[in-house]
């Protein structure tokens, strides 16, 4: 029987991997360790403090979604097929659409505290 922390220990290893590996994650996870030193920083309200965390993570878990997603449809298909381009596009759409929303939160949580 497995114990239980080896699920754990695989999660961690493909955050790894994904923080490694790939740039836009890199990107994410930078921006969002920036966000969070700015939250303890700034005196924002435990509510706002995890409106940010709640972000901070549906991104990093959409890049990481998305990069699952990627690497999938590589391993179904080496040849360029147009289905295998939209679902990539639209993956990496859905992490857009993220990230900026990401970035409209952050300012109206930022923004009163910054023109104070």
């Amino acid at each position: 029987m497995k114990s239980w922390w080896v699920p754990f220990v695989h999660a961690l290893a493909g955050i790894r991997q994904a923080v490694r590996e790939e740039r836009h994650m890199k990107v994410h996870f930078v921006l969002g360790l920036v966000v969070t030193i700015a939250s303890f920083y700034f005196p924002l309200s435990s509510v706002e403090r995890a409106i940010l965390f709640l972000t901070i993570g549906t991104v990093l878990g959409a890049e990481m979604l998305n990069t699952a997603f990627e690497r999938t449809v590589d391993l179904v298909t080496k040849e360029w097929h147009p289905l295998a381009k939209a679902a990539k596009d639209i993956a990496s759409g859905a992490v857009l659409v993220l990230a900026l929303t990401s970035i409209v939160i952050a300012l109206c949580i930022f923004v009163p505290y910054l023109v104070q």
